[in-house]
């Protein structure tokens, strides 16, 4: 058995997420994932966001801020997101 000690698990958080479609078409959902420090490609994957798309965190003063896959974000609760979604169904 292992020990209690190991990784605590992370606290879940309720944060928002707008995807906008190549069309300009716009959807929004509250999606619930871990939060602190999270490695933002592992971020898109969690909100369902395809790694080839843009993400945005839209700070309390209404400023949008791009998240390069290479940066880590500290996921909080009541986070918003956006984010572009090229292309469509084929």
């Amino acid at each position: 058995m292992e020990a209690a000690t190991a990784q605590p698990h992370p606290h879940l958080v309720t944060v928002t997420l707008t995807l906008t479609d190549g069309t300009g078409n716009t959807q929004t959902e509250d999606k619930t994932i871990p939060g602190g420090p999270t490695k933002v490609t592992d971020l898109k994957a969690e909100l369902g966001v395809p790694t080839e798309s843009a993400l945005w965190v839209i700070q309390k003063s209404g400023k949008k801020k791009q998240l390069g896959d290479h940066e880590t974000h500290n996921v909080k609760e009541g986070d918003r997101y956006e984010a572009l979604v090229k292309g469509g169904v084929s």
